[in-house]
């Protein structure tokens, strides 16, 4: 019994069931039929780990903070990693597109104390790379202008007025003659005239 084969696994199970069947004289057709039980029983025992596996996984890394959310108009409770699958056989880019849009839907509606620091910290990123928003003031041989706020200084003030500035780049996005300018730790709202 405890001597090295070279069959794997599956091959020894098969070979015990045709053993079996031999010894107490079955047809094939039943020992086939309960081989396939048997794999049937398996599979959906290793599908169930796997399930289990994908879930918790999905929920560290890419899960909703909720305790319970909605899928399809059904509540389901992170409790009980068994009751749901994420993501519903797509992936863990059907988390993050569903994390994308509670997203969005937090910024429109401007609950930014309830974004998660990376989502923070992406809006920062998104608000230095456009050079057309925070401009500083400055007077050159008698004339004044409005420049780009740039390089660390324009990290110091965005950092500096953290979320308070995100409803101030939106209006932004949506009416493009407005702007603000830096006033030492603080801002003025400027309107450009539309050319």
């Amino acid at each position: 019994m405890n001597k090295l084969t070279m069959f794997s696994r599956e091959q020894e199970i098969k070979k015990v069931f045709f053993q079996l069947g031999k010894k107490f004289h079955l047809p094939l057709d039943i020992i086939i039929i309960v081989y396939n039980s048997l794999r049937k029983s398996i599979d959906y025992d290793r599908s169930l780990q796997i399930k289990y596996h994908k879930n918790i996984l999905s929920a560290y890394l890419c899960g909703s903070p909720y305790s319970i959310f909605d899928i399809d108009d059904e509540f389901f409770s992170t409790q009980n990693p068994f009751q749901y699958r994420l993501p519903i056989g797509k992936g863990n880019e059907w988390l993050i597109e569903t994390d994308n849009a509670r997203k969005e839907n937090l910024f429109y509606h401007g609950l930014y104390n309830e974004l998660k620091p990376k989502d923070i910290i992406n809006k920062q990123i998104e608000i230095y790379q456009d050079l057309q928003f925070i401009f500083k003031y400055q007077v050159v041989r008698g004339r004044e202008y409005y420049q780009p706020l740039t390089g660390m200084e324009r990290i110091r003030f965005i950092d500096l007025m953290g979320i308070d500035l995100f409803d101030l780049y939106f209006k932004y996005l949506e009416e493009p003659a407005y702007n603000i300018v830096r006033m030492g730790n603080s801002y003025k709202d400027i309107w450009f005239d539309e050319q």
